[in-house]
């Protein structure tokens, strides 16, 4: 929203805020890429998946969250073979780098 459209008694079209929400956040085809890594995630990890979890992205950083440190340990080591299967289900560039952090627990 520019500060010359808000004014007393105007509104900013839905279109136009979506729009400038849309250009901060990325493409909405990154987006559904970055969003199909979370969808693939099962398929691309195997039965690790059962204990790590993709949390969120920092740019072309995937943020996984593992169950515990031996997770972290066994998933780092398997790093290039996550992202090349990221690469090959998503395509390229959507996820450059994972970080794999042990999952805190969150208080209600």
């Amino acid at each position: 929203m520019h500060a010359k459209s808000r004014g007393k008694g105007r509104f900013t079209p839905v279109h136009d805020v979506l729009e400038s929400l849309m250009e901060r956040l990325g493409s909405s085809g990154e987006m559904e890429a970055k969003d199909m890594v979370f969808q693939q995630w099962d398929d691309i990890v195997g039965e690790a998946s059962a204990h790590a979890r993709p949390f969120r992205f920092r740019g072309t950083v995937l943020i996984v969250e593992v169950a515990e440190p031996a997770w972290l340990t066994e998933l780092s080591m398997r790093k290039r073979d996550i992202l090349s299967g990221i690469e090959r289900a998503v395509g390229p560039k959507v996820v450059e780098d994972i970080r794999f952090e042990v999952k805190r627990k969150r208080r209600d």
